[in-house]
């Protein structure tokens, strides 16, 4: 008898193990039918979204539909035109600049040379920074040069600046 009953424990214990493989391919199974539940429903909400908008579209004659195509395409070729026209401007803008900014930086450069005539180490120190001017506005093609130079002039300018407002308090 206690062969039949190790028997049948063994038995059970394969039959609960079997059960145990069962559930879990229920539960992925469950898992991938909810899965599959949720794409279907996906997809007919997206047929539904379709139909809506074929049904909008059909109410609307294709002329007009083309004709509204004719008209963004004409707003997109003209803000391609009008954007060329800004870009050409922009360049005049910065070439005009940049004129500008080298009659300017001559001026300074006379007018400091003008003011410094007696002091041999300040005009070879003006005539240093007015090469590195040049050799920054020749080097430069977008606009580096306008903060470089910037950068250069600062110290002469605030010295000039400073000696004028002194000249001018020394008049009064």
């Amino acid at each position: 008898m206690s062969c039949t009953i190790e028997k049948a424990l063994a038995d059970a214990k394969a039959l609960v193990e079997r059960l145990r493989d069962h559930d879990d391919a229920a539960e992925s199974l469950i898992e991938q039918t909810t899965a599959l539940n949720k794409r279907v429903e996906a997809m007919k909400q997206y047929q539904e979204e379709i139909q809506e908008l074929n049904e909008v579209a059909r109410h609307r004659p294709r002329s007009t539909l083309v004709m509204g195509i004719q008209q963004e395409n004409r707003q997109i070729r003209e803000l391609q035109q009008e954007n060329k026209e800004l870009r050409t401007s922009l360049e005049e803008h910065q070439s005009a600049l940049e004129l500008i900014m080298s009659k300017y930086r001559e001026q300074m450069f006379r007018l400091l040379m003008a003011s410094k005539k007696d002091d041999p180490g300040i005009i070879l120190k003006l005539k240093e920074q007015h090469s590195k001017i040049d050799m920054v506005h020749r080097n430069s093609s977008e606009g580096f040069f306008l903060d470089a130079s910037r950068h250069i002039l600062e110290a002469p300018q605030h010295g000039l600046e400073r000696r004028h407002l002194e000249g001018n308090q020394n008049v009064h």
